[in-house]
Parts: structure tokens; C-alpha cells; sequence
């Protein structure tokens, strides 16, 4: 038996949609939970040095993505480079929310969010977050298991 214990967690991957100014982002998450249903509300860990963990302290509307099955460019595009240094909505097909905050086209769902209270927790900042609306388009979510991608 090994010590790799952590790699037995399963997770949805998703994408974190912000917007602080002009400025819009992209993110790649996997630490995501429901925590509340009534209200809607979601948990979301972000680590701490990330782009979006600043934005998301800036400005409490935000956006997830539920990504579906084949999407799996779509979650490297979003993951692999900061929002500091690339437009990843110009990566990534979008839609937008009428805040104009992005949201990945065709995912299996998504959310509009607003961040009500905010955690240093170890080496990530945790947002909890009330849903307000969003959309389930059927689709079949992908999952994230041992750093790969499957439906």
C-alpha cells in the first residue's frame, strides 16, 4: 500500500470565470463544493498566489463552468498559464453573464456566483459563494482522477 492517498480523491473540473475592470480570466479548478442549498452556495479553494485568488478578492462576482466529457483542451488552456501573462478568453470560447464576467461555451453547466466571505486556509484562499442562477445543459461532466481527465 502506498502513500499516495490523496490521489484516491475524485473531482469535477471546472472553470473559474472573473472580471475585476476591464481585465477578464480564466481558471482551471478542481477544489469545488456544494455547501448549502438553501441558499445555493458553493466553497471554491483557489490558491493563494493565483491570479484569479486576486481578483476574486477585488470583485465577488464570478462565474463557474461546469466542464463536460471532451473538454479536456478547454481545462489545459485555462490551467496551464496565468491570467497575468495571457488573455485566456481569447484561448477558450466564451459566452458571458450580464456582467460581462466569461463562461465557458458548451460546458455541462454553469453558475453565476457572488463571494460572500473569504479564508486564508494553508497555501490557498478559500471563497465561499452564493449561487444566483446558472444552467445544467445535460451534458456529461468530466471528472479529474491521477492528473487525467475522463468522463
Amino acid at each position: 500500500m502506498g502513500k499516495d492517498y490523496m490521489n484516491a480523491i475524485t473531482q469535477g473540473v471546472y472553470v473559474i470565470g472573473a472580471k475585476n475592470g476591464e481585465k477578464k480570466n480564466l481558471m482551471t479548478a478542481a477544489w469545488l463544493t456544494q455547501i448549502s442549498s438553501r441558499p445555493n452556495q458553493i466553497l471554491v479553494a483557489v490558491s493563494a498566489g493565483h491570479y484569479t485568488a486576486e481578483m476574486l478578492q477585488n470583485n465577488a462576482h464570478f462565474t463557474i463552468s461546469v466542464l463536460a466529457k471532451g473538454q479536456e483542451e478547454v481545462a489545459k488552456a485555462c490551467g496551464f498559464v496565468s491570467g497575468r501573462n495571457a488573455e485566456k478568453t481569447e484561448l477558450v470560447a466564451c459566452i458571458y453573464d450580464e456582467k460581462d464576467c466569461p463562461i465557458v461555451k458548451d460546458s455541462a453547466a454553469y453558475m453565476i456566483c457572488e463571494v460572500n466571505k473569504v479564508y486564508q486556509l494553508g497555501d490557498h484562499v478559500l471563497f465561499t459563494a452564493e449561487v444566483l442562477d446558472g444552467e445544467n445543459s445535460g451534458k456529461e461532466p468530466m471528472v479529474y482522477h491521477k492528473a487525467d481527465f475522463f468522463g
